[in-house]
């Protein structure tokens, strides 16, 4: 996405916008100091990525996705994307793992902190977004992206306890140190325990906190 796109998805994610609210372009427009055009491109690169509709005459507005869209959206990322962080592992340099650790720190300092949900979903969407980056099969890469931007929008996190952030950011740690590793299986199998912890967090809600 574009850099204009990607601030206005952090807007979303972070909770500026919610799912079904209407996003204005002359307001955007104004919040980032551009034209309308610029911003009326960057909400046609998030309709095509499924995090908003634009409709004729309506405009534009962040989707709203039923419980049974975001399992099914999870079912298939958790096929496609350990398989492209097992790829990534394989492409990563020192500096990236270090890079990904660093998200990986920053989330956990915000989970036994405060646990500002917006920044967690920023750190959330960079971590798997950086990994995704460095998988050399783009088009795996691209459809995982697909998937992971309409669950990162449906702001899941929010259904999360205390135990199920922590959960997470723990994960997270883990996958850094399976990418330092350098082995390629274990950060196929903690991103695959990863996403059905995070389907189970999303879905069964609280239910699940003790699994």
């Amino acid at each position: 996405m574009s850099e204009l796109s990607n601030a206005i998805f952090d807007l979303i994610i972070g909770g500026t916008y919610q799912p079904g609210e209407k996003l204005r372009e002359i307001e955007l427009a104004e919040r980032f100091g551009v034209s309308r055009t610029p911003v009326r491109e960057a909400l046609k690169t998030l309709a095509s990525s499924g995090v908003i509709t634009i409709e004729l005459n309506k405009g534009a507005r962040v989707n709203e996705y039923s419980q049974d869209s975001i399992a099914m959206m999870y079912s298939a990322r958790s096929m496609m994307e350990p398989h492209a962080a097992r790829l990534a592992s394989e492409n990563m340099s020192d500096d990236d793992v270090a890079a990904l650790r660093q998200l990986a720190d920053d989330m956990y300092a915000e989970v036994v902190g405060e646990s500002h949900f917006a920044e967690i979903a920023v750190l959330n969407n960079a971590f798997h977004a950086a990994i995704l980056e460095r998988c050399p099969n783009v088009r795996i890469a691209e459809m995982t992206s697909g998937l992971l931007k309409p669950l990162v929008a449906s702001r899941t996190f929010r259904s999360y306890t205390g135990p199920q952030l922590m959960r997470s950011a723990l994960h997270h740690l883990e996958i850094v140190d399976a990418m330092a590793a350098r082995d390629p299986e274990w950060v196929e199998s903690i991103m695959r325990a990863h996403i059905r912890s995070g389907y189970h967090s999303a879905v069964d809600g609280p239910r699940s906190a003790g699994g």
